[in-house]
C-alpha cells in the first residue's frame, strides 16, 4: 500500500478519535416527596430516655447509646467480620480490572519464535505472530526453518469501546465501593442487634432470677403458715407451681443467651469459645435509649444509602457497555509491527540468516453477522432498562423502610412509657396484695396473680427496652449511617509488566495463602 494511502486511512480515522459510540450517562432524576410519611409517637416513658444535648453523630449513631463495650464491639467487627472482608477483596478486584481496561488502550508487544521443515519455502508460517511472518523474505532460502524476534500491535480506539470499557471498570469500581459501605452499615446494625439480644435475654434471666428468689420466699412463708395450721394445702400447692412455673424459664434463657453470644462471635470474625467470656465482664444492663432523632429529608437518602448509590453506578456502567457493544459494529483499526531474524538451517543448506521487519496498518470491519451484533446491543439496552427500574425499586424501598422504621421507633418509645407505668402499677399492688393477705382480708390466689402479672411486665418491660433500641438501630441502617468514617482501604499492588509479573508469581507460588 502506498503511504499516501495509508495515511488517508488514518485520516478517515483520526476524524471519529473524538466519538466514542453509544449514549453519554445522566444520572436518573428521581421524583422525591417532601418530608418522611411516619413520625415519631410522643413517648410516656420520659425518665428512660436521654436528654437531648447534642445532635446524634450520623457516621457514629450508636456511640450515643453510651455503652463502650458496644462500641468496642463494633469496632472489632469492623476489623475481622468475614462478610466485610469479602465485600474489600471484591472492591480490591474490581479495582485491579481497571488497571486491566486501561492496558486495552495501550500497544501491546512480545517475543516469539518457531522452526519447521515442510515442502513449502517457508515453515515458520503459522508458527510466528502474524506481524512477523509477514516481514519474511524468502529470496535466496530453499526454504524458511527459523524465525524468531519481537512483535507489537496498538488497536487505535477511533469509535470509543476501549474508552466505554473503562468508564464501565470505573463505575464498576465505585459499585464495588458501595456494595462494600452497604455490608459494612449492614454489619453494624447486626452487631448491634446481637448485642442487645445478649444484653436483654441476661437481664431478662436476671429478672427470673430475683422472681424464682421471692416466689421461694413466697413458699417458704406459705409452708411456714402451713405448718402452723394457719393456711391450708391449696395456698402451698399453688405456691410450689407459681415457683416451679418461674424456674422453668431459666434453662431457655441460658440457651437463648447462648445462641445471641455465638451469633455476636461470629459476626466479630471468632469462634464462641474464644468469645465465651466477653459479655460476663460486665453486669447484664441495657444502653440508655436515645432522645429524639432527627431524619433528615428523603432527598438526602440518594446520597446517604449506599444501596442506591450502588445501583446507580451499576446503571452506569451498564450504560457505558451499551457504547462498548455498539462499537463492535464498526472497523477495528490498528497498527502492527515486528522485527526480528529469519533463518535457514535443520540440515538445509547453505545456513543463512537475515533480518527481517514489518509494519502497517490493520482494519476489520464486521459486514455480515446476521444480526448478532444488533441484538447484543439490544440485550445491553434491555439490561440498562432494567437496572434503571432497580434504581427507581431501591430508592422507592429505602424511603419506605426509613417510613416503617420511624413510626415503629415511636411506637415502640410510646409501647415502653406505657409498659413503665404498667410496672409501677404492678408492683404496688403485690404490696397491697401481700399486706391484705397477712391480715386475712383476701385469699393467696390474688397474691400469686400479683406476683405473675409483675414478673411479667417486667418481663415485657425487658423486652420493650431492647424494641426501642433495636428499631432505633433499624432507623440509622434505613437512613443510611455508619460508613462515612471507614472508608480508608489498603492500596493495590501496583501491576508488573508481563515479563516481570512473571518471575514474582514463580517466585511467589510456594508462599502459603493468607
Amino acid at each position: 500500500m502506498k503511504p499516501a494511502k495509508t495515511l488517508a486511512i488514518l485520516a478517515i480515522g483520526a476524524c471519529f478519535a473524538g466519538c466514542a459510540a453509544g449514549p453519554d450517562y445522566h444520572m436518573p432524576t428521581t421524583a422525591m416527596p417532601d418530608k418522611f410519611s411516619s413520625g415519631q409517637v410522643a413517648t410516656n416513658a420520659k425518665a428512660t430516655t436521654v436528654p437531648e444535648t447534642t445532635p446524634i453523630d450520623d457516621a457514629h449513631w450508636w456511640q450515643s447509646l453510651n455503652d463502650p463495650q458496644l462500641n468496642s464491639l463494633i469496632e472489632q467487627a469492623i476489623q475481622a467480620n468475614p462478610d466485610l472482608e469479602i465485600a474489600l477483596d471484591r472492591l480490591q478486584e474490581s479495582r485491579a480490572q481497571e488497571t486491566v481496561a486501561l492496558g486495552r488502550v495501550l500497544p501491546v508487544g512480545g517475543g516469539g519464535g518457531g522452526a519447521g521443515v515442510g515442502s513449502g519455502s517457508d515453515a515458520t508460517r503459522g508458527r510466528v505472530a502474524g506481524p512477523l511472518t509477514a516481514g519474511t523474505n524468502s529470496s535466496g532460502f530453499k526454504e524458511i526453518t527459523e524465525v524468531a524476534g519481537f512483535d507489537a500491535g496498538w488497536e487505535l480506539d477511533f469509535f470509543g469501546k476501549n474508552r466505554r470499557e473503562i468508564e464501565a471498570a470505573y463505575d464498576d469500581a465505585q459499585a464495588a465501593v458501595e456494595a462494600r459501605n452497604a455490608v459494612l452499615i449492614s454489619l453494624i446494625s447486626d452487631v448491634v442487634r446481637a448485642y442487645m439480644d445478649a444484653r436483654t435475654l441476661q437481664l431478662r434471666l436476671a429478672i427470673t432470677n430475683q422472681n424464682i428468689a421471692t416466689e421461694q420466699q413466697t413458699f417458704n412463708f406459705v409452708q411456714a403458715r402451713f405448718n402452723r395450721g394457719l393456711t391450708n394445702d391449696l395456698d402451698v400447692a399453688l405456691s410450689q407451681r407459681q415457683l416451679e412455673t418461674v424456674q422453668a424459664q431459666v434453662a431457655p434463657l441460658q440457651a437463648a443467651i447462648a445462641a445471641a453470644q455465638n451469633r455476636l462471635a461470629v459476626l466479630l470474625g471468632k469462634f464462641p469459645d474464644d468469645f465465651a467470656q466477653e459479655l460476663q465482664k460486665n453486669p447484664p444492663a441495657l444502653p440508655q435509649i436515645p432522645g429524639p432523632i432527627q431524619p433528615g429529608l428523603p432527598v438526602d437518602l440518594l446520597q446517604r444509602r449506599p444501596d442506591i448509590r450502588q445501583a446507580e453506578r451499576q446503571l452506569a456502567a451498564s450504560t457505558a457497555r451499551i457504547g462498548v457493544a455498539t462499537a463492535e459494529l464498526f472497523p477495528r483499526v490498528g497498527v502492527t509491527a515486528g522485527i526480528g531474524l529469519e533463518g535457514q538451517g535443520l540440515d538445509k543448506s547453505p545456513d543463512r540468516t537475515n533480518s527481517i521487519w514489518s509494519a502497517g496498518p490493520t482494519a476489520y470491519w464486521p459486514l455480515l453477522d446476521f444480526g448478532a451484533l444488533d441484538a447484543a446491543i439490544e440485550a445491553q439496552d434491555f439490561h440498562t432498562k432494567a437496572l434503571l427500574v432497580n434504581y427507581k425499586k431501591t430508592v422507592l424501598g429505602a424511603v419506605e423502610e426509613v417510613d416503617n422504621a420511624l413510626a415503629n421507633y415511636g411506637a415502640a418509645q410510646d409501647s415502653l412509657g406505657h409498659l413503665s407505668l404498667a410496672l409501677d402499677a404492678s408492683k404496688q399492688a403485690v404490696s397491697l396484695a401481700s399486706q391484705r393477705y397477712d391480715r386475712g382480708l383476701t385469699d393467696f390466689l390474688n397474691v400469686l396473680d400479683a406476683q405473675r402479672q409483675l414478673y411479667e411486665l417486667q418481663d415485657q418491660y425487658a423486652t420493650a427496652q431492647e424494641a426501642v433500641i433495636l428499631q432505633f438501630a433499624a432507623l440509622y441502617k434505613g437512613l443510611g449511617g455508619g460508613w462515612e468514617g471507614y472508608q480508608s482501604v489498603p492500596n493495590i499492588r501496583t501491576p508488573m509488566p508481563a515479563i516481570i509479573a512473571s518471575f514474582e508469581h514463580v517466585l511467589s507460588a510456594d508462599e502459603p495463602q493468607k
